[in-house]
């Protein structure tokens, strides 16, 4: 029995070695620099910062440096961040590649950023932080901005290469838009069939009703026009379009103006697909908020002479 104790004894203490020792394994502190990298903390393809339009007001946003390693460096480990100018170059070669829109740079001064210079503390696997301060006032909300910021140092550490820069991209601020109440709104058109759908029914909530344009003697061909006075200037930010519910012959393309007096006209969207076999509402998006009072929806193509339409919508901005 007594030998029996010692047994266990022996046991229950080599088990708490080799545990002591499983667990040291990550936190036992080393300055060797195999299979160890530092990278930058919230690293992602790109972080996003808003842009908020004619808003003077000053926006934070706080990176910085990791370690990986199993186990911990015994020793601080000096990170030193820069603007990557060659960064910014190659994405916007990317870009060019892929027909896109090549970034700007970040104004200098629209910015501001401290403690391009950080630490990992020796037994930590994190840094300080690196703050970016930014403005709008500065910032064109029509317009994209780039700043990356790459770890170019890191006391002797492999710096992970594809977790080495911070992307950092503007996005415009969209305000949350609502569907405009169409009570009141007058609507002309270029023809209508009589007895055949109606034109107020693209404004009733229907989908099941719809407008036909004029099909019988003398027929209409395109292009084909519906307007819309919404009787204030309202703030469009896109629109919605059904077509008809039991028929694919509408129109396939078209264009959509906005006035302020009915008069004189601006483009809006030009030369925008409408899928007529899809029996529900499709949405449309202007580049930018704009103050109409006046809408003007010009069908310019379409499988037969004539069109036809269920729904026609406006969303705004307050």
């Amino acid at each position: 029995m007594k030998l029996y104790k010692i047994l266990c004894c022996i046991i229950a203490a080599f088990t708490v070695t080799s545990a002591c020792k499983k667990e040291e394994a990550y936190l036992e502190k080393s300055d060797t620099k195999e299979n160890a990298l530092v990278y930058v903390s919230r690293q992602a393809s790109a972080q996003k910062i808003t842009v908020y339009p004619a808003k003077d007001t000053v926006v934070s946003f706080d990176f910085g440096a990791s370690f990986a390693a199993v186990g911990l460096p015994s020793s601080n480990i000096a990170v030193k961040f820069k603007v990557d100018d060659k960064a910014f170059d190659s994405v916007n070669v990317v870009r060019t590649s892929q027909n896109l829109t090549p970034y700007l740079k970040l104004p200098e001064n629209a910015y501001s950023i401290s403690g391009l210079d950080v630490t990992i503390s020796g037994g930590a696997i994190t840094s300080n932080l690196v703050s970016l301060k930014y403005n709008s006032k500065n910032l064109d909300p029509n317009k994209l901005y780039m700043l990356p910021v790459s770890i170019i140092d890191a006391s002797g550490y492999k710096i992970n290469p594809l977790l080495k820069t911070m992307f950092i991209t503007t996005v415009k601020y969209k305000a949350p838009e609502i569907l405009a109440d169409r009570t009141g709104w007058a609507i002309t058109a270029s023809t209508t069939e009589v007895g055949d759908g109606s034109l107020a029914s693209v404004l009733d909530g229907d989908l099941t009703t719809f407008w036909h344009s004029q099909y019988s003697a003398p027929a209409s061909s395109y292009p084909h026009w519906i307007q819309v006075d919404m009787r204030t200037l309202t703030n469009v930010t896109s629109i919605s379009m059904a077509p008809r519910n039991n028929n694919n012959t509408g129109f396939t393309k078209f264009n959509l103006k906005g006035s302020v007096d009915g008069t004189v006209w601006t483009d809006l969207l030009t030369a925008k697909i409408m899928d007529p076999n899809l029996k529900s509402l499709q949405n449309y998006e202007l580049d930018a908020p704009t103050k109409v009072r006046f809408l003007k929806l010009e069908m310019t193509e379409g499988p037969q002479a004539y069109t036809h339409l269920a729904e026609f919508q406006v969303f705004k901005v307050k």
